[in-house]
């Protein structure tokens, strides 16, 4: 079974490579317009770009594990090796199992890439508050009236002398029909909501009929973020979803093999979407205000999904999959 470990590992680390790569090249093209602007400094997007690149690395391991592993096991009961073991007596699971040291080389792997990131991939928002304060700085001091742009958060801030400063923008989602200005601004750690202070909204006139809301404060929730959420520590969070690749691959292996099943569609199907559903899951809960313990629900709703999807497997298609066994 030694061969199906190196066909399956080579084939995971496959998989994770293309998947990284689709991933840093979205990632780029989001962070282009800023890194080529004579307003953001280098060393200031840096840090954006590496909650990019961990997001990107997160992502990839997580799907690209059991994905590779159920394309490698489903050549393998394609080639008949998996029928001539059950034949010798050796059981599925047996060679599900076989499979664990190769998976956890790929976990490991994916601890190390996202260690490599650096601290500061969970923590962009504190790069954007300097750029908030460093404008609003350099804003008190004006001698005249000016505006002070920070441009990775789409923000100016408005200079008044004598005056204090005021921050404008547009509320997102709105397609610029609410504008809204603060006395302050602060961005959370992953960038996913920024709270406001002394905020008004301004909406363009219905007919003649200026609307205008004034609080003491508010919060705009929803933003999309940068990379990884800080809600857990980053060890905690690499453990989860590197553990909830190897689960899935070991999951995904052993359907394939039950089932005696060679097509790629099934492999692609019992491989990628578990992982997309434990990735949405990552994401909502990154994106939501419950706290860190919630996140058991990641590796949680990717087995249900594993589950379900072999119960539909054998309820539908086994029996089309054995009178068309390629």
């Amino acid at each position: 079974m030694g061969g199906l470990g190196r066909r399956a590992l080579g084939a995971a680390l496959g998989s994770v490579i293309i998947l990284a790569l689709f991933g840093l090249a979205a990632g780029l093209v989001r962070l282009l317009p800023w890194l080529v602007s004579p307003e953001v400094p280098l060393d200031v997007s840096l840090p954006f770009a590496r909650a990019l690149g961990a997001g990107a690395t997160e992502m990839a391991f997580l799907i690209g594990a059991p994905l590779g592993t159920a394309l490698a096991v489903a050549r393998f009961v394609e080639r008949g090796e998996a029928r001539a073991l059950h034949a010798l007596g050796v059981t599925p699971a047996r060679i599900a199992r076989s499979l664990f040291p190769e998976l956890v080389a790929v976990g490991l792997l994916a601890l190390a890439a996202s260690f490599a990131w650096g601290s500061s991939a969970d923590v962009p928002g504190r790069f954007a508050r300097d750029l908030v304060r460093e404008a609003r700085t350099s804003c008190a001091r004006a001698s005249a009236p000016k505006s002070a742009a920070v441009p990775l958060l789409g923000v100016t801030w408005l200079c008044f002398p004598g005056e204090p400063p005021r921050v404008t923008g547009t509320l997102p989602g709105t397609g610029g029909a609410l504008i809204y200005t603060a006395t302050d601004l602060s961005p959370s750690d992953d960038l996913r909501a920024v709270e406001l202070s002394h905020l008004r909204v301004h909406a363009k006139k219905l007919g003649s009929i200026p609307l205008e809301l004034a609080v003491e404060s508010g919060v705009v929730r929803g933003l999309p973020g940068w990379g990884r959420s800080a809600k857990l520590p980053a060890l905690v969070r690499n453990l989860l979803a590197s553990g909830s690749a190897i689960a899935l691959g070991l999951l995904a292996a052993h359907a394939l093999l039950a089932h005696s099943l060679t097509r790629r569609s099934m492999a692609v199907v019992l491989g990628a979407i578990p992982s997309v559903t434990a990735l949405v899951t990552l994401s909502r809960l990154d994106a939501s205000t419950l706290p860190g313990h919630f996140y058991w629900l990641v590796p949680l709703s990717a087995v249900v999904t594993s589950v379900v999807l072999r119960l539909v497997l054998a309820r539908f298609f086994l029996r089309v999959g054995a009178a068309h066994p390629t």
